[in-house]
């Protein structure tokens, strides 16, 4: 029998961090190098009182032994969930103006890869209701995360204060509706063709959808990842790209020269990556 939970927090061994990083570079992509190792270990600490184990090792044989049990506690702690409306907005100037040009006609289908909560995904939603180029147009977003319990918040469509800090009072009040106190909810125009799921960027399953998207963001999300992990992911991303679409990553994230069917292409003050192909 495992021992009682600690009072204090337990040390984070040489051996278990590197297996414990071994494993969620494997199962998520994900990987926490020397300088965020306290990271790793303070956000893990819940899990191991949770559990009444007495070390991280005896936590990484119960991962190996009940994966699937585990498995949604561990994307909970390990994942990072900064998230906020019209985040690095020029990205999205661009794939409304200049963009959506390119794109040609017909429905249009988004993906938001890592999601979190949804505010990514509603920005777009935002946006597109109000694009010259959109009207009478079918588009339909899509949102995926690891995390199942922000999935669930993007699904209710609300949200906190904190994710209102680059919207303006006007914005405020007509994208949004008060949930309660410091709570607040998308109103139902700008949730409609919207759909949330449960998924992992360097796992296949999850882009195994029937038609590939027009257009993908996946922001700051990669750096978190491995090289390697990171070749996995904008792999399976790429493959759910129709040719001549679009990919937007975060600001400091870059593929330039990596993958010969993305060529790298700027689109007003940002740079986007446009999958090669008739």
């Amino acid at each position: 029998m495992s021992a009682p939970a600690h009072p204090s927090p337990v040390a984070l061994s040489d051996e278990a961090y590197h297996l414990i990083n071994e494993l969620l570079e494997d199962r998520f992509g994900l990987v926490f190098p020397p300088h965020r190792r306290s990271v790793l270990e303070s956000r893990l600490q819940p899990r191991l009182r949770a559990l009444h184990l007495r070390d991280f090792l005896e936590y990484y044989a119960y991962l190996r032994a009940n994966g699937d049990g585990e498995r949604r506690e561990l994307a909970k702690a390990v994942t990072n969930n900064e998230t906020y409306f019209f985040r690095e907005r020029d990205q999205f100037d661009a794939l409304f103006t200049e963009g959506l040009a390119r794109l040609g006609r017909g429905p249009l289908r988004i993906l938001s890869a890592g999601c979190s909560s949804g505010e990514e995904a509603f920005t777009l939603s935002f946006f597109a209701r109000h694009a010259a180029g959109l009207f009478g147009r079918d588009v339909g977003i899509d949102g995926f995360d690891l995390d199942a319990d922000r999935v669930a918040i993007a699904q209710r469509g609300e949200c906190r204060p904190r994710s209102l800090r680059q919207m303006t009072p006007d914005q405020i009040e007509r994208y949004l509706e008060s949930a309660g106190p410091d709570r607040f909810r998308v109103r139902d125009p700008y949730r409609t063709g919207l759909g949330f799921t449960s998924g992992n960027l360097v796992d296949p399953v999850t882009f195994s959808g029937p038609a590939p998207y027009d257009v993908i963001f996946c922001r700051n999300v990669l750096i978190y990842f491995s090289a390697a992990s990171l070749r996995r992911a904008v792999g399976n991303l790429a493959a759910r790209l129709r040719p001549g679409g679009l990919l937007f990553l975060g600001h400091s994230e870059s593929i330039i020269g990596m993958f010969p069917e993305l060529e790298t292409i700027r689109l007003a003050r940002s740079i986007a990556y446009r999958k090669t192909g008739p």
